[in-house]
């Protein structure tokens, strides 16, 4: 049924928008700009041969065609993604970092965002509510996915931006390296037409279509987590509880009220297309809106990273859950850090291949407009009653058991 409603209530969104007065964009498109990106892989391709395989076209350049020094940046680029790459909150961190270095890389401080919202759906497993009415095995897998996605994206977008802080700090383009990286062809003329005209639209939403396409394959269509998570009814009902929701606070709460909240809901996280668009709405909230982007900045700089749900809304979640333990008067929810309830994980080497065979991606490089019905502090708050409501009817089925 929610599902149903959510349809319906898209499509009144998007009707209305047709006719309701639209908000003043400060996001510049150049749409000469696309038609270069795609002229450039048409003949990308066509250079190549239309029998070879996309699969094998990054691995054209060998290493001995490389300098000392390019050699040496490699390893130093792959070193660093390697470090930052260890958990959610080393991940986040780092996309803030070179986000403050380079403001005009506007998908690290979406990225930034969206790997917080990923932390807190991280230890909402091991939180206080999840546990009561989600089987151990399928939290176990829900972290699996999340953090594979998670280091997937970063291991591959993360080395993208490191290039670009280098090549700004050596004056050149080094994006001819973006291979050695396994960094999917279409990246490629993006950063070429990136450097020589910057737009950070087309940046960000270039980098939005990769990654969704780099864990495509990897994560969504891998049979492991196909037969553990997305062909499991709890998916669905995952999807119904509307948990994929991605939020962004506008302000730095205080204890006893939380901070404002806009973003959206994503109804088929299992569905590449719908997600692309996500992230393309996600972006124009975040950058298109600008007091958004002004609270955003504030929270991000001023609230640490823990994984916690306690760092946007203290005045309902507490990282103490003894203090839960010896005083049941206390109203507000157990939220833990990331840190104290998952250790970091080993990564499994990386499959190799490229998503991109044909320019047919180049359809979905167009800015959309800003969504209306931004503001999630109702639908967030209904999602945190309804997750402990579910967890209060699992534990009275458990004591009548």
């Amino acid at each position: 049924m929610r599902t149903v409603y959510n349809a319906i209530r898209r499509f009144i969104q998007n009707t209305m928008a047709r006719w309701l007065p639209q908000r003043p964009r400060t996001l510049e498109w150049n749409d000469a700009h696309v038609i270069r990106i795609e002229d450039n892989l048409k003949r990308y391709f066509l250079e190549q041969g239309k029998q070879k395989s996309a699969d094998s076209l990054f691995h054209t350049i060998h290493r001995h065609h490389l300098s000392r020094d390019e050699r040496e940046l490699i390893q130093y680029i792959k070193r660093s993604v390697r470090n930052a790459n260890r958990s959610n909150i080393t991940r986040t961190a780092a996309y803030l970092r070179i986000y403050t270095s380079h403001p005009e890389l506007h998908w690290a401080l979406l990225a930034h965002m969206v790997s917080r919202n990923g932390g807190y759906n991280m230890t909402d497993l091991k939180g206080e509510w999840l546990p009561a009415f989600m089987n151990s095995e399928y939290r176990h897998w829900s972290y699996r996915m999340l953090e594979r996605c998670n280091a997937l994206i970063f291991h591959d977008a993360y080395c993208q931006l490191l290039l670009y802080a280098s090549s700004r700090k050596s004056g050149k383009s080094l994006f001819h390296l973006l291979p050695f990286f396994g960094v999917s062809a279409f990246m490629t003329p993006v950063w070429d037409t990136f450097w020589i005209q910057p737009n950070s639209p087309l940046l960000t939403i270039s980098l939005i279509i990769n990654e969704q396409n780099v864990i495509e394959g990897r994560v969504i269509q891998n049979p492991t987590f196909q037969q553990h998570i997305i062909q499991r009814k709890d998916f669905l009902a995952h999807g119904l509880l509307q948990m994929n929701q991605i939020i962004f606070p506008t302000q730095t709460p205080h204890a006893t009220s939380p901070a404002r909240l806009v973003g959206l809901t994503l109804e088929r996280f299992d569905n590449l297309e719908e997600r692309i668009a996500f992230g393309k709405q996600l972006y124009t909230i975040l950058f298109d809106i600008p007091d958004v982007l002004e609270g955003v900045q504030k929270f991000a700089r001023a609230v640490p990273h823990t994984g916690s749900r306690a760092d946007y809304w203290p005045h309902r979640f507490t990282l103490d859950k003894l203090a839960l333990r010896r005083d049941r008067s206390i109203t507000t929810a157990y939220s833990p850090r990331l840190v104290d309830v998952w250790q970091d994980e080993q990564h499994a080497p990386i499959e190799v291949g490229d998503w991109l065979h044909d320019e047919g991606a180049v359809h979905n490089l167009f800015l959309p407009t800003i969504p209306h019905g931004i503001d999630m502090n109702d639908a967030h708050h209904q999602l945190l009653n309804e997750m402990q409501s579910m967890a209060r009817i699992a534990a009275n089925n458990s004591r009548m058991l």
